[in-house]
Formats: structure tokens, sequence, C-alpha cells
């Protein structure tokens, strides 16, 4: 067992020291091309000595391949979406990130920003075969914030930025009650209104709606509704939060229905709609 050991290790040291030659060897190759050429070459050069480092030959050996073609003059592409098993949520930011660097350099950026070019590909390519792994977190929030910065300096303002979708904006409603013939707020009317103005935002939007119980003449009625929204909005006026202009129904729109001259306490209120 000691002896299969030992020559494990002879073996993948021997491979480790023939691969780096490989990158070594391709390294020191005059480039034919430019400096998005050199960028790619040295970039691949420097991914698959780390790979080698990490014993992973496949990876090493894909980033050497790169490496030769780019000195070659005969650079790939930024890697297919296809060629790594993504999962999410890898898939669709890396498939976004795709996108946008291959815009990037159809608009030739490997010509106006070559150097930012080649590093914006070789850490994308980096950062999908991490993505691949999904063992090393650190390692691909490395490659990505390599590509970001990249991405950056070729003028692609905040690359993976994800659009917030607009919050539509939701309505609560309170319900302040009031004393029969009142426009007084009672103990269970301040203490809803304090409620609502410990939740409400800032930029919230508040509206006031009184009505009245069928008890006195619709006249009185709207005369007593109009004064319980006054009470409504000098409360809420005087707690900071801004009231929009009040609607009055009086005896109209009761909450329950009753007939002409009847008491009925769920009428009796004010309905404060608080949208945020």
């Amino acid at each position: 067992m000691k002896m299969y050991t030992r020559i494990l290790a002879v073996a993948m040291t021997a491979g480790l020291v023939a691969a780096c030659s490989g990158t070594g060897q391709i390294s020191q190759m005059p480039v034919k091309g430019g400096a998005f050429e050199t960028g790619l070459r040295d970039g691949y050069v420097k991914l698959a000595n780390s790979e080698f480092d990490q014993t992973d030959f496949g990876s090493g050996n894909v980033f050497t391949d790169r490496a030769k073609m780019a000195a070659m003059g005969q650079p790939t592409a930024p890697e297919a979406i296809a060629a790594r098993k993504l999962v999410a949520p890898h898939l669709a930011e890396l498939t976004a990130a795709r996108g946008q660097l291959a815009g990037a350099l159809d608009r030739g950026a490997a010509k106006s920003k070559p150097a930012d070019a080649a590093r914006a590909q070789v850490s994308f390519d980096c950062w999908m075969e991490q993505a691949e792994e999904n063992i090393q977190p650190d390692d691909i929030k490395a490659c990505r914030a390599q590509f970001m910065a990249a991405m950056a300096a070729l003028g692609v303002a905040k690359p993976m930025a994800k659009k917030k979708k607009a919050k539509k904006p939701e309505t609560t409603l309170y319900v302040v009650y009031f004393d029969f013939n009142s426009s007084i707020l009672n103990k269970a009317g301040v203490a809803a209104l304090d409620f609502m103005k410990s939740v409400a935002k800032k930029g919230a939007r508040v509206t006031v709606t009184a009505y009245a119980d069928r008890s006195g003449s619709a006249e009185y009625n709207n005369i007593l509704a109009t004064k319980r929204a006054r009470t409504v909005e000098s409360w809420l006026t005087a707690a900071g939060v801004p009231v929009d202009a009040a609607t009055i129904y009086g005896e109209e729109r009761p909450a329950v229905a009753t007939g002409d001259g009847v008491r009925q306490a769920l009428n009796r209120r004010v309905e404060v709609g608080l949208t945020q």
C-alpha cells in the first residue's frame, strides 16, 4: 500500500512538472497578434498553473491549450455556456455575463481596450470553471469579481446588476371608531392611529374617509363626519404623518346597512388608508 502511494505521488509530481514545463514554454512563445492575444496567453497560463497546482490536470490542460491558441494568434472565444454543467444561480448569471462579454467584444473591445478585454475573457472562463465545480465559493467570488472589474473597465457599468422590479404599492386600511354623536378620539382610536404611525414609512400616502350612522339627519351626519375627519387629520399631522384631502360620506355607504334613524357603532367611523 505504501509503495502504491509512493508511485502515485511520483506519477502526479511527474505530471505536474511536465504540465508546468508546457505552460513555461508557451509563456515564452512569441505572440502573433497584439495586446489582446498577449493578455489571453498570460492569463490562461496563470489559470493553467493554478489548476495544475491543485492537481486538476483536466482544467489545466484546457487553459494551456487556450493559452497556446492565443500565442499563435488564434484566440478562442469565451467558453460556451453549454460546455459546463452549471447549476442555479450560476447558470442564469453566467449566461447574462457571457452575453455582455460577447457584446463588448463584438463592439471592438479587443482593439480599443485589449488588456481589459483579455482580462474579462480569462476571468469569465475562470468563473465558469469554478462555478461548475461549485465547491470553492471564495474562488467563484474572486473570478466573478475580476470579471466585474474588467467589464467596468470596458465601460459596461455594473454588468451583472439586476433590475429590481418596482414594488407595487399596497394599501392597508385602519378603522377608527367614534362614540355616539362624538368626534373625539377614544382610547381605541388613539391606539389604532398610534400603531399606523409606527408602521408608516417616509413618503407613504395617507387617505382619510369619514362616516356617520343614520341616527340624525343627513345634513347633521355630514357635519359630524367632517368633524371626525378633522380630528383624525389633526392627530396625524401633529404626529408628522401628511394626509391627503379627506373624503366625507356622512351616512352614505354604511358598513352595516340600517334603517333611517338607527344607531350603529360600526358606522360611526373614519377609515385611514395607508399606501406604501
